[in-house]
Parts: C-alpha cells; sequence; structure tokens
C-alpha cells in the first residue's frame, strides 16, 4: 500500500485539514462493460448513453456528441452517473489522456464506458471541492508518475483509490468551492472583455489601414507631386476602371497594378529536387496573413538552371501574394514583402509584384493588406476545388 503522505510533493496540509486517500472519501465506480455488436451510435429505446475518454474535455464532459448507445441490461444502478459524479479516464493509447477526468455538473441519464470510471463522493465531501482537486496541476502530476504500460497506458483502481486529497472540514470545503467559482466567473468575464477588446482592435486596425490607403489618414504634403502625374509618366495610359471605387483626396489617384509593377508568377519547382541546403524555394505556405514566414515547411533546391534562378530569384522590396486557397474561405490572397533575406526563389501559385521606382513597395504592403484590395482580389470565382487567381 503507499501511505498517503509517501507521495512525491505532497504537501503538508494545514491545521485542521487532513490529507486522505482518495477511496476513502468517495465510491470508485467501474465503467459499463457491453457487447460492441448490441452497441449502436444512435440513439434507440432502451438503451443509455454511454461516455468515453473523448467526452472528458478540459471544460467539462460533452453529453451531446460523440456517445455510444448500449442496452439497458448492460448497465448497472450505481452505474448510472450522478450530478457532482467524476468521470475520469483510466485507459488509453495515449498517455496524455490518462487520468484525464471533468465533473458531471447536470443531471443525465447515462453512464460511462469500460476504460472510464466514476468517482462518487461521500456524503461528508463537497462535491464541488473534490471535483476541483482533478482540475489541479498536483492531481495531473500524480497521476502521470502512476500512470503505467507499453502500448496501452493504465491507471489502476488501486493507485486512484491510494491518491491523497487535501481535506478541509465540510463547512471550509462549501467556503472555498463558493470562493472558487467566485474567482472563476470573474475569470471567465475578463476573458470574454478580453475577446470583445480583439475584435474592436481587429475592426480598429481594418479602419486604419482603410483610412491610410485612400488618404484619409494624414493630409498629403502640397509639394508632392500629385499621383496623377506619376502615373503619367509611369505609363502611357491609364486602363479602363474596372470596379467602383471611392473617390480620392486631391493629388492621389487609383491605378491598376499592371501600370506601376511588374507581376511574375512562381516556377513549378519539382519536390523530388528539393535539398536539406540550397537556395530556398518560397511556396503559398510561406506567404501568411502576417507576412513572410520562412520557417514554415521549408524547402531547399541546390541545383537550379541559371536562367530560372535568373528569372524567379526574389529581391528585397517584393510583394509576393499567395493565389490559391480553398473554395469559399478567404485563405488566399495573403501579402507579404521580402526584406533582407537572401536566396530565395518563387514557387508555383504565389505571384511576385516588383515596384516600378520612385515607388515605395512598403506603402504598397498596407493598401495590399486592406479590406479594399482582398474584397476585389477574392471577387475571382473559378469553377475548381482549389479556388486561385492568375497574376
Amino acid at each position: 500500500m503507499i501511505e498517503p503522505n509517501s507521495w512525491q510533493n505532497s504537501p503538508i496540509p494545514p491545521p485542521g485539514w487532513s490529507q486522505t486517500p482518495l477511496g476513502e472519501l468517495a465510491h470508485l465506480i467501474r465503467g459499463v462493460i457491453y457487447q460492441k455488436n448490441e452497441a449502436s451510435d444512435q440513439p434507440q429505446p432502451g438503451y443509455v448513453p454511454i461516455l468515453r475518454a473523448m467526452n472528458i474535455q478540459t471544460e467539462g464532459l460533452i453529453l451531446t456528441q460523440n456517445l455510444v448507445f448500449v442496452p439497458e441490461k448492460w448497465v448497472k444502478g450505481e452505474q448510472r452517473l450522478q450530478p457532482g459524479d467524476v468521470v475520469v479516464c483510466m485507459s488509453s493509447g495515449s498517455r496524455e489522456l490518462v487520468g484525464k477526468a471533468a465533473q458531471l455538473a447536470e443531471a443525465w441519464r447515462g453512464a460511462c464506458g469500460a476504460f472510464c470510471a466514476a468517482v462518487r463522493f461521500k456524503p461528508d465531501i463537497e462535491p464541488k471541492w473534490g471535483g476541483y482537486f482533478f482540475r489541479s496541476d498536483r492531481y495531473r502530476r500524480l497521476v502521470q508518475a502512476t500512470a503505467t504500460g507499453v502500448n496501452i497506458n493504465n491507471l489502476r483502481y488501486d493507485v486512484l483509490a491510494q491518491l491523497p486529497l487535501p481535506v478541509p472540514p465540510l463547512s471550509e470545503q462549501q467556503r472555498l468551492a463558493a470562493l472558487i467559482e467566485r474567482h472563476f466567473r470573474r475569470i471567465d468575464a475578463g476573458v470574454a472583455a478580453l475577446r470583445r477588446a480583439q475584435a474592436r482592435l481587429h475592426n480598429y486596425r481594418t479602419a486604419v489601414l482603410e483610412a491610410a490607403v485612400t488618404g484619409r489618414l494624414a493630409a498629403q504634403n502640397p509639394a508632392d507631386e500629385p499621383a496623377a502625374a506619376l502615373l503619367r509618366r509611369l505609363a502611357a495610359e491609364e486602363g479602363p476602371a474596372l470596379f467602383d471605387l471611392p473617390p480620392l483626396p486631391q493629388g492621389w489617384a487609383w491605378a491598376r497594378l499592371a501600370d506601376i509593377s511588374d507581376a511574375l508568377g512562381g516556377y513549378a519547382f519539382k519536390s523530388r529536387d528539393y535539398n536539406a541546403a540550397g537556395l530556398q524555394i518560397v511556396k503559398i505556405a510561406n506567404v501568411e496573413r502576417g507576412g513572410l514566414n520562412l520557417a514554415e515547411s521549408p524547402s531547399f533546391i541546390s541545383q537550379v538552371e541559371k536562367h530560372i534562378e535568373e528569372k524567379y530569384r526574389l529581391q528585397a522590396g517584393d510583394l509576393l501574394i499567395s493565389l490559391t486557397g480553398t473554395r469559399c474561405k478567404r485563405d488566399y490572397g495573403f501579402v507579404a514583402l521580402v526584406g533582407q533575406e537572401t536566396g530565395l526563389l518563387l514557387n508555383q501559385r504565389v505571384a511576385r509584384l516588383r515596384f516600378h521606382a520612385p515607388l515605395d513597395p512598403r506603402f504598397f504592403c498596407w493598401p495590399c493588406k486592406a479590406t479594399t484590395f482582398s474584397t476585389v482580389f477574392l471577387l475571382t470565382k473559378p469553377a475548381m476545388s482549389a479556388r486561385g487567381m492568375s497574376e
């Protein structure tokens, strides 16, 4: 037998508290064993829903999905779960899942399966207090130290029964459980407020970008050359307007990317030619919403024909745009600016824009991230499973 105080890192309880094995504080109820050929994944008359390890989640028990239903004959009366019962995963192929636990917070007419157990606290234990123990880091450390097995990891019932719980008097259990609940409600409210703030910040960021790229963020220097004059110097003529675009401040002008930059689609490098070192191939996965991420699934190539390397080699100031994504999702059209990175080659499904002098590519990176650009960009809907746009 393992003595309660022999567990590593078990603190000495405060005065008036005890450190008592779980088996003395609760009934440990084995999960339901049933014939697999009699089970159903759909509810039926005379069948009882059974929880499995996948139903045990950090936020609580999942009672509405991933259930299995078995005939009532397999379920004993004591195996039917009661509010306050804690369901524990006793066996799993994953060591991380063994010991995972969640408490039943409401009345429910079901049970747990054979790879799980139910912990039902005795009357002198406040169920909420006991439930909080199973959510503690101390409980997880104890379980990780005692789980056994090679292919299948197990938490034995006798080991579970010996886990030491810190036990204050019942009135103190109830007071502390109420205090924990109050603090958790405040934390939940804080998390909700942070999410609302994040949403507002996203809207603010979008508004700032829109204002910046439409000339409403700051007054223009009257000494600057008007954009219309600059465009006349860069292109012999402007193409017809493709979209209804909002008016701009005096001195600004809308322009097609073709009039102010050179566009290039990437080359179809062969994966069989990839090596552990060499020039890095910039793939669609490297162009993320937040910018260029060369650490994402890096691929290299050491031997490239000279004319291909010269054509598809990237340089500082190149603007990259991901061209393909998933139907009905806004998961392409991401923009990234090449900085001081060297030794990069442009792969297929990524476009490169190289802006004409004296235009500053850093400025045009922001318009391409704005809602106006992404909305126009995503208007193209080719009839294929992977949506895309040519350069």
